[in-house]
């Protein structure tokens, strides 16, 4: 049915969604030229079409003390989502990540009649178990990025599909080697950054004491205020480069990335960059949640491995001087560094060349009447 008037309601919290929300947005459009996109999306979704309702950064939070800090804020943004919903009566709406607020926005949804297709899906195999069965029960279609969940939800009875990760479709190797270069991800949110980067800078300092011929990059999250990492960059005296190329652009032929755990572990191995993986949480959501955690790894390339390919230091562990003695066996030439390397490839190889955003327009459009599913 090309050109019909269908509108759809997309929702993404974090800039790794954004980013795979636009690519979904472009095939869509491909697909449904008349269709029409709303809901809670970053600069990328908008510049693809996405017409925002609220501000999608009130929902960007880690940890449990900071989601309550700001609790009225998300409480406004859900119902100011809700009531676009009543007066637009979306199609069908595609959730992406966001658990806390995607699987409660799910719930509404289908008491309206609105069918749920949740793209990149709550990690339940790693903690909450109990979101299961709010899936089972609210999601029409679960649509995940890596092949061990598909096989995971299945056994719940969720109509659950493995589509590819969307990272994939864009990853391809570099012929520039750029042999000195260190990419520094503290990560894409401001409490994160605050946590991390002094740490990183501060290994930074020390690994270039060591390796004095390194180039430190750091590129800046989409629509992240760069005032406090620059600040930081000055009282660290280092010599960093701040980038706006995106995460993918300068990890392509870099040599050792130091990063916060998340989405852009992914984009270093797809990059074939061995990376010292740390990561930071309040007391309080670290105590909330460490006893419900089902894994031995918490970075997803170590998961997707099923052994510690890339070293994790996470909360009182990711120091400068522990982050440094990390990183320098992953820097020089040697068996580490090779070993890294060759899982690097293995986990690559299991995310594919991917069609993900090709294979979620596909599955929206057809909600469109006339159009298959």
């Amino acid at each position: 049915m090309a050109g019909a008037a269908v509108s759809i309601l997309m929702v993404a919290g974090e800039a790794s969604a954004d980013s795979h929300g636009a690519k979904v947005i472009a095939r869509l459009t491909e697909r449904l030229p008349g269709a029409s996109c709303f809901g809670l999306g970053g600069e990328r979704m908008q510049a693809a079409g996405l017409r925002p309702v609220a501000d999608p950064s009130v929902l960007n939070v880690v940890g449990i003390s900071e989601a309550l800090c700001g609790l009225w804020k998300i409480r406004r943004v859900f119902k100011r989502v809700m009531k676009e919903v009543e007066q637009r009566a979306p199609l069908v709406a595609l959730l992406m990540d966001l658990p806390d607020f995607n699987l409660r926005l799910a719930r509404r949804l289908k008491r309206v009649g609105v069918p749920v297709i949740y793209y990149i899906a709550p990690q339940a195999w790693a903690w909450r178990r109990g979101r299961v069965r709010q899936i089972r029960r609210r999601v029409e279609r679960l649509l995940v990025v890596f092949p061990f969940e598909e096989r995971f939800f299945s056994r719940y009875g969720i109509p659950v599909e493995f589509v590819g990760h969307p990272l994939a479709e864009d990853a391809q190797a570099d012929s520039v080697v750029h042999p000195g270069r260190v990419v520094l991800l503290p990560g894409s949110r401001t409490r994160e950054i605050e946590r991390l980067l002094p740490a990183l800078l501060g290994a930074a300092g020390i690994i270039e004491d060591l390796e004095p011929d390194l180039q430190f990059v750091l590129p800046l999250a989409p629509g992240l205020d760069g005032d406090f990492v620059r600040r930081e960059i000055r009282r660290s005296g280092l010599d960093v480069r701040l980038s706006e190329a995106g995460a993918a652009c300068e990890l392509a032929g870099a040599r050792l990335a130091l990063a916060a755990s998340g989405t852009v572990t992914l984009e270093a191995a797809l990059a074939g960059v061995p990376a010292v993986v740390v990561y930071r949480v309040s007391r309080l959501t670290h105590a909330m949640v460490r006893p419900f955690f089902r894994l031995r790894h918490v970075c997803i390339v170590n998961i997707l491995a099923d052994r510690r390919l890339l070293p994790e230091l996470l909360q009182g562990r990711a120091r400068a001087e522990e982050i440094a003695s990390a990183a320098l066996p992953l820097l020089q030439d040697g068996q580490p560094r090779e070993e890294a390397l060759s899982g690097l490839r293995t986990v690559s190889a299991m995310l594919g060349t991917s069609r993900s955003s090709e294979r979620v327009a596909e599955i929206i459009a057809g909600y469109a009447p006339g159009e298959a599913k």
